[in-house]
């Protein structure tokens, strides 16, 4: 009996065995791509090849870091290699170890210079020019993607006292970025980090971001490239594919990364953009009024498209229904019949803090009996809606209503 039982245990567990050593050896052979490349498109790089991982049963390993730390490891089972630079690229094309096939050379997306600050900006940088004054503290990196950035910004006007000014200023050279994110940590004296836009989301808890202005504005790529491993293994080449979709490039946008909208007609005009915002009725969107979420939108775009806030010029004229979102807490609770304050405040002040100039009509303040201590202090006063708006065009700004 106890025979018969024995066997019949068997008989019942010997497919569940093996069906699991099945399930075993298969995990186990899941396929792995090796991929490396420098710090700076990592975060970004990870992000996506972990997306692509997860729909595609494979194991994507991602190293990171200065190249003297990965590349004999690379030179073993490299299948994808990445660069913050072309001319970083160039220099693993020319390690023949790693066996690098140039024809697949695939550019992804740009990332423009930026200057990082100190929160509260003490020093009120706002532009390239603003590293220049005396006593300011500069740090900049000499080395890794980020080789002869400082001197092309600096260099860009053709004027060489520009040149001379910025470096006196520079109070360190980092070797690298990673350096650099170590010393802005520890040394609280250096007043503004010359480097590139992905930096800011590091240290965004210690740094505030500044745009830099077209005139000294630069701009570098991250590219990736198959080794002759690589060429030889699909999901290889199915990566390169996906890291160009529009959800890889969102993943690099929320990183820092320029991505333009696909597949849409063009903007033309892509500096000093002039626009003037009419705002009447009172339609709300996610909690804030719906003319001052078109603007920020607005703004969002043209960013999106490369083009900073600094050039563009909007001003956003409310008169109308829609007034009411310039006062402060108190009078806005006893117009609206609320309690909870203008919900408006804040998007107001991101707006004005990104250039937009906030206006009022004069004449819809004198209708309700509104004077300027019941207005926010962002908002400016003037004498009528549409005589504003009317200069505004006459001045070239386009005309927009919300």
């Amino acid at each position: 009996m106890c025979t018969r039982a024995a066997y019949l245990l068997a008989s019942y567990l010997t497919p569940l065995l093996t069906l699991g050593a099945v399930e075993a050896a298969t995990a186990s052979a899941q396929e792995v791509l090796h991929v490396y490349g420098p710090l700076g498109p990592s975060p970004a790089f990870k992000e996506a090849a972990m997306a692509f991982a997860e729909r595609n049963n494979v194991q994507v390993e991602v190293t990171a870091g200065p190249s003297s730390e990965w590349l004999a490891a690379a030179k073993g089972d490299a299948d994808l290699i990445f660069s913050s630079a072309e001319f970083m690229l160039s220099e693993f094309i020319r390690v023949e170890e790693l066996q690098i096939d140039q024809s697949s050379v695939t550019p992804l997306y740009l990332r423009p210079s930026a200057i990082l600050v100190r929160p509260g900006n003490p020093k009120e940088i706002h532009d390239f020019p603003d590293l220049l004054k005396p006593g300011v503290k500069v740090m900049v990196v000499s080395g890794s993607g980020q080789i002869g950035l400082w001197e092309d910004m600096a260099a860009k006007m053709g004027n060489i006292q520009t040149l001379r000014a910025f470096r006196r200023n520079i109070a360190v050279f980092a070797p690298n970025s990673s350096e650099a994110k170590r010393t802005w940590h520890e040394r609280e004296d250096i007043d503004a980090w010359l480097t590139w836009s992905i930096w800011y989301m590091p240290v965004r808890d210690h740094a505030q971001h500044i745009e830099v202005s077209k005139d000294y504005r630069i701009y570098r790529q991250c590219s990736v490239a198959l080794t002759e491993r690589g060429k030889d293994k699909p999901l290889a080449r199915q990566l390169v594919e996906f890291l160009l979709t529009p959800e890889a490039a969102s993943i690099f946008g929320t990183w820092g990364w320029l991505t333009p909208p696909r597949d849409l007609s063009p903007v033309t005009v892509l500096n000093d953009i002039y626009a003037v915002c009419r705002i009447k009725h009172a339609e709300w969107k996610d909690g804030v009024g719906m003319g001052l979420a078109c603007v920020k939108q607005l703004i969002e775009d043209y960013k999106h498209m490369g083009i900073p806030s600094n050039e563009v010029h909007i001003t956003a004229v409310f008169h109308g229904d829609a007034a009411c979102w310039m006062l402060k807490d108190a009078p806005y609770d006893a117009f609206t019949k609320g309690k909870e304050g203008n919900p408006n405040k804040d998007i107001i002040r991101q707006l004005t803090a990104s250039g937009v100039s906030i206006e009022l009509c004069g004449q819809t303040m004198k209708q309700h009996g509104w004077t300027k201590e019941d207005i926010l202090p962002e908002v400016k006063v003037v004498i009528g809606a549409y005589p504003r708006i009317i200069d505004l065009e006459l001045q070239g700004y386009a005309y927009i209503r919300f």
